[in-house]
């Protein structure tokens, strides 16, 4: 990543195109299943979060968590993609460093505050131009 400042939004889109680039070079009997399946799960957590940010604040809480679990699945699907050498180590390291890592902490941050707020409290969670900008 080049700007640490872009938003669990942005970062999660920059996922989506990387994986787009790399399933395709995937064999055919893992691009239509094991690469449709992780960017079906990156599109899932884009579509979380998009759902996260409209809701009001007593039914973010679940759908952060539901975000959360969507990204650990997604992690897990792309560490079986480094495992049966789908992907080289130097492509998963770009995707776990540059990505995962980034998206992992935002998403954190967000339960933090999710849990700490018990759904009340904050009026609107913006995605840009931080993570968490309250109103």
């Amino acid at each position: 990543m080049q700007n640490k400042n872009f938003t669990l939004y942005h970062k999660i889109y920059q996922l989506i195109k990387i994986m787009y680039k790399t399933v395709k070079n995937f064999p055919k009997e893992h691009k239509y299943s094991l690469g449709n399946e992780m960017i079906g799960l990156a599109w899932e957590c884009l579509d979380l979060t998009i759902l996260v940010n409209n809701l009001p604040n007593e039914q973010k809480k679940i759908k952060i968590e539901n975000l959360s679990v969507v990204f650990d699945k997604l992690k897990m699907r792309l560490r079986m993609g480094q495992e049966i050498n789908l992907l080289s180590v130097g492509q998963f390291s770009h995707i776990n460093e540059g990505y995962l890592l980034e998206i992992g902490k935002e998403i954190g941050g967000w339960l933090k505050w999710a849990k700490k707020a018990g759904g009340g409290g904050i009026k609107e969670i913006f995605l840009w131009p931080e993570l968490l900008v309250v109103k």
